[in-house]
Formats: C-alpha cells, sequence, structure tokens
C-alpha cells in the first residue's frame, strides 16, 4: 500500500486516498476496536484493527517499523496502524528510513551545549520541518531551554559553567553524576524520542571532570517506573562510584517525572537489566534432604561494578538462605547452601543477591528469571531389566533430578548394601552404570537408587540377574533340506531375546530363527527353525551353534561338547493303499526326524486327503498311527470308512 523505504508526505496520501479507496473499504471493515494514545499532551481516541498487536505502545520508530502493520508519524512521534495514518505529514514506514542521532556534549565558550546530530535521509525531512519559521525547545529536568536547528545539527544551549561552583561539583550531599534528563521539542508540543531511551540521560559533571572513569550504564522500565543507572568502579582520581545513592535516576514512565529520593518505593531497587542479570547458576537443584553442604555458583553479569571492595552481599536461593557469599572473579559469586532444610518455606523459586553499601540504604537486588528448586529425584524406567550375573553390562535408569547430587549409589534390594552398579554417567534425566559380578542372589527385585545416603527411590520395574545361556549337552539335533522340521532345544534362556540357530554349511554359516516357549513358567526350553538346504543325498552331519542377545549383547553360547546338526534328505512320496475299512498306508522314503514323535505325543507328518469325494470342498484327514522308513501308517477315524469312500 505504501512506497517501500521511504516516508510518506500528505500528498502522497492524498494519491493513495483517490487510487485505492476500494482496498481503504476493504480495511475499514476490519477495524472493531478503540485504542486511546497517550503521548506526553497528545490525547487521541483512533480505531485499530482487531489484531494482537498494538501499535500504540510502541515509543521509537525503529520499535514501530519493526511490525508491518504499523507506521511512525515523525511530527507527533506516534505509532499508529498503518491505515490510520493516511492522512498524517511525514510518516516511517520502514525501518531503514527512521532517524539516527548521534548526541555530543560539548563546552563552547563556558557553556554547556547539547548538541543532536542527525544523519540519514530524514535530514532532508528536518529541513521542511525546522524551517525559519518553526520554534523548538529542549528540556532538560523539565526546565525549558531555547535550540536551534542548522543543517541536520539540533543544538541546545544549556547553563554557564560557573553557575555551578567547584566546590559544590565535589559535595556528596548532591548528586554526583548529575543523571540529567533531556529531550527536543516540537513547536506542536510533541517530544523527540531516541530509539535509545538511554540517550535522553544525561551526567555532564562525571564526563567532564572524570572522564577516565570506568562505568556502566544499565536502563530497565517496570509498569509505573523507568530506571537509568550509572555505576562506576571505585578508583584514585574520582569518587563518583556506585555506593552514592544518587547514581540511578528514577523516573515516570509516560510523564518523565522525577522521583525523590527520598520516595520509600527506591529504597530498594529491583534491576531487570539484561545488562546487570542472573545468566547461571550451579547446580539448579538440589535434593529436599541433604546430608553434606553444597556449594551454589552464581554467574552475575557485571557483578564487577558491585563487588568493588565496597559492598556486602546476601544471597538466597527459593527463598532460603545460601550463606558464606564469596567472589570467585569479576562475574562468579559462589555461597553455600546448608543441609538444613526449612520445610516451611517454598520448594522453588528464583535465585537473589541484594547488594547494599555501608553509606547508603539503598540496596540493589537481581532475582534470576530461572527457578532453583529443592527436589526429590524419580526413576521412571531401567534399561535392560536382565543382567548376566558374571556382571559387565551397562544399564541406563531414566528419571527426573537425578544429578540432585553427586553422592549417588545403585543397589539390588535384596543385595543389602553392595553396590550393583558402577556409574560413568550422571545427568538430570539419566543414569549410565556398569553392573557388578552378582553370586549372591538370582532373585528378581526392584533397584535402589540412594541419593546422599538418605533418599531412597526404587525402580518400578523388577531387575534380574541370570545366569549366561546354556544348551544342556546330550541332545541330537536333527532336520530336513526344507527346514520344516523344528529342533526342541533344552537348556537356560532367561531374558534373551533375537535367539538364532546356526549351521556351518560349505564353509558358510547359515542362520535359523528360534523362540523361547513358556517363558513365564519354563524357560528352559527353546524352539528352533534350522535354515533350508538342498537336499542331500543321505544324512550329512553338520556343526551347529546358537546365537542369543542377552541384555543387549550377542551371545555364542559356549559348547561343552561340540552340537552337530544331522541333515536328512527331504521325505518322498510313491503312493498309498488301504488295509482293512480305515487304515491306509502311504509308502515312501521317511527321514529319521519325521519318525520321532514331538512332545504332545504326536507326529510331525500330517496325511490330507485333499478335497474328497463326499464334497469335494472338504478336507480329509488322518491319523498317523506309525512312520517307518518307508511308510507311514495312517486311520480314518468317523464312523465311515475309508473302503466306502473311496468306493463312493
Amino acid at each position: 500500500m505504501f512506497t517501500s523505504g521511504h516516508y510518506i508526505t500528505a500528498d502522497q496520501h492524498n494519491y493513495w486516498n483517490h487510487f485505492s479507496i476500494k482496498q481503504l473499504l476493504f480495511v475499514i471493515v476490519l477495524l472493531t476496536s478503540n485504542v486511546e494514545i497517550n503521548t506526553h499532551k497528545l490525547n487521541l481516541t483512533e480505531s485499530g484493527p482487531n489484531q494482537e498487536i498494538n501499535c500504540t505502545i510502541y515509543r521509537s520508530c525503529t520499535q514501530c517499523t519493526d511490525e508491518s502493520i504499523c507506521s511512525w508519524v515523525f511530527e507527533k512521534q506516534i505509532c499508529l496502524y498503518s491505515n490510520q495514518s493516511l492522512s498524517e505529514n511525514y510518516t516511517m514506514v520502514t525501518k531503514q528510513y527512521c532517524p539516527k542521532y548521534i548526541i555530543n556534549l560539548k563546552i563552547i565558550d563556558e557553556h554547556y551545549w547539547i548538541q543532536i546530530k542527525f544523519s540519514n535521509t530524514v535530514v532532508k525531512l528536518l529541513d521542511n520541518i525546522f524551517n525559519d519559521d518553526a520554534v523548538f525547545r529542549c528540556a532538560i529536568d523539565n526546565v525549558i531551554y531555547n535550540a536551534s536547528y542548522n543543517n541536520g545539527l539540533v543544538s541546545c544551549k544549556w547553563v554557564k559553567e560557573s553557575i555551578i561552583s567547584l566546590e559544590t561539583r565535589r559535595s556528596i550531599d548532591i548528586n554526583p553524576l548529575h543523571i540529567l534528563y533531556f529531550s527536543i521539542i516540537f513547536d506542536n508540543d510533541s517530544t523527540l524520542k531516541f530509539d535509545d531511551p538511554r540517550d535522553h540521560y544525561i551526567n555532564y559533571l562525571h564526563s567532564l571532570n572524570c572522564p577516565e572513569e570506568k562505568c556502566s550504564v544499565f536502563y530497565w522500565e517496570s509498569n509505573l517506573r523507568k530506571y537509568y543507572c550509572k555505576w562506576c568502579l571505585k578508583t584514585n582520581g574520582c569518587r563518583l562510584t556506585a555506593e552514592s545513592r544518587c547514581s540511578c535516576d528514577v523516573r515516570h514512565v509516560y510523564t518523565n517525572e522525577k522521583l525523590l529520593n527520598d520516595d520509600p518505593a527506591l529504597t530498594t531497587i529491583e534491576v531487570k537489566s539484561p545488562d546487570l542479570a542472573i545468566e547461571s547458576f550451579k547446580p539448579d537443584v538440589l535434593p529436599i534432604t541433604r546430608k553434606l553442604s553444597t556449594v551454589v555458583s552464581i554467574s552475575v553479569n557485571n557483578h564487577r561494578i558491585f563487588d568493588d571492595g565496597r559492598s556486602t552481599t546476601e544471597v538466597t536461593v527459593a527463598g532460603q538462605s545460601c550463606d558464606n557469599p564469596t567472589a570467585i572473579d569479576d562475574q562468579t559469586i559462589n555461597c553455600i547452601v546448608s543441609e538444613r532444610n526449612d520445610k516451611t518455606l517454598a520448594i522453588e523459586g528464583p535465585v537473589q543477591i541484594k547488594y547494599s553499601w555501608t553509606t547508603s540504604t539503598r540496596k540493589v537486588i537481581l532475582r534470576s528469571s530461572k527457578k532453583f528448586k529443592f527436589v526429590v529425584p524419580s526413576v521412571t524406567a531401567v534399561n535392560p531389566t536382565c543382567v548376566p550375573a558374571t556382571g559387565g553390562t551397562r544399564i541406563e535408569l531414566t528419571g527426573q533430578y537425578l544429578n540432585a547430587t553427586t553422592d549417588v549409589q545403585v543397589l539390588l534390594k535384596n543385595n543389602g548394601t553392595k553396590a550393583t552398579c558402577e556409574i560413568f554417567e550422571l545427568s538430570r534425566d539419566r543414569i549410565g552404570c556398569v553392573t557388578a559380578a552378582n553370586s549372591k542372589s538370582l532373585e528378581p527385585g526392584p533397584l535402589m537408587i540412594v541419593f546422599d545416603n538418605m533418599i531412597g527411590v526404587y525402580t518400578k520395574e523388577n531387575f534380574s540377574y541370570v545366569a549366561d545361556p546354556t544348551v544342556l549337552d546330550g541332545q541330537v539335533f536333527a532336520g530336513i533340506a526344507s527346514g520344516d522340521v523344528p529342533l526342541i532345544v533344552r537348556g537356560s534362556f532367561d531374558c534373551t531375546k533375537n535367539q538364532q540357530v546356526y549351521v556351518d554349511y560349505n564353509g558358510e554359516r547359515h542362520f535359523g530363527h528360534c523362540a523361547v516357549r513358556n517363558s513365564c513358567n519354563d524357560s528352559a526350553m527353546m524352539y528352533c527353525w534350522p535354515p533350508k538346504f538342498g537336499s542331500p543325498a543321505q544324512m550329512t552331519r553338520l556343526p551347529l551353534g546358537f546365537r542369543i542377545e542377552l541384555a543387549d549383547k550377542v551371545v555364542f553360547v559356549p559348547q561343552q561338547t561340540h552340537y552337530s546338526y544331522l541333515l536328512y534328505p527331504d521325505p518322498i512320496y510313491t503312493d498309498f493303499e488301504v488295509y482293512n475299512v480305515d487304515t491306509i498306508r502311504v509308502n515312501g522314503v521317511f527321514p529319521d526326524p519325521l519318525q520321532r514323535r514331538q512332545l504332545n505325543g504326536n507326529y510331525l507328518l500330517e496325511v490330507v486327503l485333499l478335497g474328497g469325494p463326499l464334497d469335494e470342498d472338504e478336507d480329509i484327514f488322518f491319523t498317523v498311527t506309525a512312520i517307518t522308513d518307508n511308510y507311514a501308517e495312517c486311520q480314518y477315524l468317523p464312523d465311515t470308512s475309508f473302503d466306502d469312500i473311496l468306493k463312493s
């Protein structure tokens, strides 16, 4: 809607009013709220779009134009919604065209002069505003002085140097920094607002008499007050230091009226400047029940300003005292939280530092935005829950506030006080440790995590030490080339997973999968389905073994005697014949693994007549009663004899 990157005059606004009437009508439909604008003596009530952004709260050009829907009206020094500013002169719609300033305090002919040098293209705009007929002034602590303008330079002639005597300047009974507030007032009574609010403050005596003084300026605003503080390091050449009760200039946010030093609200000043703040603290949590005192290290940006041989410091964490505060360097304070815990106080809250001086009743407080907490650690999970009794397995416990103290032990509840795990990693939400060997107890139970030898927290899951997986000796493992004959493996397989059987054949290792059956009641049995091979001409003996995972480690089950896999050819079917009325004999070649009965008493081989003659959609199942090398004998048990079925 506006020319990009420029300020717009009234003539341009009239052009847009004519050219974009339909667009403006559409925008006006969205105007639903009323916003009251307060800027010194100017009070307006305007309508604004129904949006969360409130343009009128911005008090500088750069803040205003950072929002795409806002524009800065230079003559009135206010921020409006862009559609509201159409009738105004000299409106900035982009940040790069906001005025830039350089402010100097000089002595010319024994007079003080405040000079504001404008740069960038706004100088042409000022030439139009500050013409020969324009009248504007400067205000210094609400005292009005005449000002002049020439080619982008505003000059404010202040007061003769001789008016303030040398004795008065040196007196500590007045403000030695002489922090004053000044502003430029246009002839329409609007006040020029600098992008950096600190540019409105001057402290002329300090700047002239102590140019080498090392000082830091801090500025912040609360809801009703704005604070400008200039604190200096102690030196031999100047007495203008941070202990002065007048190092801070406190004013009303909107009226700029200076608040008196005897205002009770100013006895303790809470600093909210990012340049003077508590940046971090370690540790940031402690157990609510403690056995030992703990050192808390607090990092404070610009702490050196107050640790200059003159101040005393009080520190609290979550409302509890942190004793013996000691400056370690320019930005670090160490203090001690005792083992005693006042349970009547809050369990969480900010870290607070209070600075005070022996020469003044005024105190300065810093409060951290982050909270310090007194906590009870908790454990939510442990993985894995089963480990070998031989030890050496890494386990991980997860939870909250696990590093609230460095004195942490991991024990098995029913294993006395002997540590179960050697901790190698300790963080807020994780403990990593390596298990010790355990020959005392293989009974499952919860793990107990002990903090400061005082707080014990248990895991919800039971934790188990188990024997390494084993396969019992004396077993015969045989199968057929198609791999369809399962191997029943007896041994110990507690807490194992991803079990596999492997067979070495022609120089290669071939794997098949396994599964532990009835693991809840009997984990001493495993079913394995061996790999498939091409059918050999006769039985072949091959090396066999087992690969198992226990506690996320791969274990190749050790063998006291080498296992063998007896690989038989697949069965061959030739024909069948009927005996009596309900018995048939299926002829062929049936290898040894098919001649053995399973644990439930049945043979692995099943004989089925597909699509029987009585009903082409119904298969007929036979009960296998015996298997030999050359035949499988079966019976048909229903009332109708198999002979009758064949005849039908």
